[in-house]
């Protein structure tokens, strides 16, 4: 029980903080959104735990806000428009399908900002800044690990470098993640930490004129108070685009206490996929 909760109890804001702006990564890009044009992305996520121990407990997979136990499905939407030539805002919302119970499945109301002060989001070094907001959830979500009855607040800063078949992406975020102390968050009374910081770096190959292979790693805070650890991430995601418009993106995901045992049958680990779709319009 310990080995579970101290491997994936890390609830980065990530995935609905940065609104899958690089799809299905967590690692967001410097990329912004053209002025005047929007996007949407749909997509769905399947987080399953495995544990050693009997009782595993608080699981959560990287890059998405969910403290729960067992399994969980859920369909998060993101909608982002440009609003200058280096400015996009963002919102997202997740339907979770499971688990289920006496309050509503949709949460994780988020809404970003993403600002690009550095380069042009196509070529060379690029630099941008994103903060964001996470509307609080309702005590019975918090209960089951949909999200903190306390309004989140989270900066990214996001560093890119794109050549001409390869491109290199880091973020580096703080996330302020208060909670009501006075219910359990994943059915867990421990104590959590309210200051989260993450950092994480994801090379993305283009590997054939309409396939890019990404590699995405991160290093996080443990929120679980009686926990001094870090936890980590690796996940490894295919994108396929078929137009300049529209992207189809795939992952699988697994965290684990460190990298060396995220593959171990002896120690906790949790797992995550995903797919969905990328769609960009005027």
């Amino acid at each position: 029980m310990f080995g579970c909760r101290l491997v994936v109890l890390f609830a980065v804001f990530l995935i609905n903080a940065n609104a899958f702006a690089y799809a299905p990564l967590n690692t967001d890009d410097a990329a912004t959104v053209a002025k005047g044009s929007n996007q949407i992305e749909q997509y769905f996520f399947l987080i399953s735990e495995y544990s050693p121990a009997a009782n595993p407990e608080d699981g959560v997979s990287t890059g998405e806000n969910y403290e729960g136990t067992g399994l969980a499905r859920g369909f998060p939407l993101a909608y982002a428009r440009g609003l200058t030539d280096s400015l996009d805002a963002s919102f997202s919302p997740t339907f979770y399908a499971t688990p289920s119970g006496g309050f509503s499945p949709i949460g994780n109301y988020t809404f970003a900002m993403k600002w690009r002060y550095l380069g042009d989001g196509e070529r060379g070094l690029n630099a941008a800044l994103k903060p964001m907001l996470i509307l609080p959830a309702t005590v019975d979500q918090q209960i089951y690990g949909l999200g903190n009855s306390a309004l989140n607040a989270g900066l990214t800063a996001i560093f890119s470098y794109y050549w001409q078949s390869l491109e290199l992406h880091v973020n580096t975020s703080y996330f302020r993640a208060p909670y009501d102390p006075t219910y359990q968050v994943g059915f867990s009374s421990d104590a959590k930490r309210t200051n989260l910081y993450a950092v994480s770096v994801a090379p993305v190959w283009q590997v054939a004129a309409q396939f890019k292979v990404a590699l995405d790693l991160g290093v996080n805070t443990n929120p679980n108070e009686p926990d001094p650890s870090m936890t980590t991430y690796a996940m490894l995601a295919l994108i396929y685009s078929p137009t300049k418009d529209l992207d189809l993106g795939i992952a699988y995901q697994r965290n684990a206490t460190n990298f060396g045992s995220m593959f171990s049958a002896n120690e906790p680990n949790t797992s995550r996929f995903q797919a969905g779709v990328t769609y960009r319009f005027d």
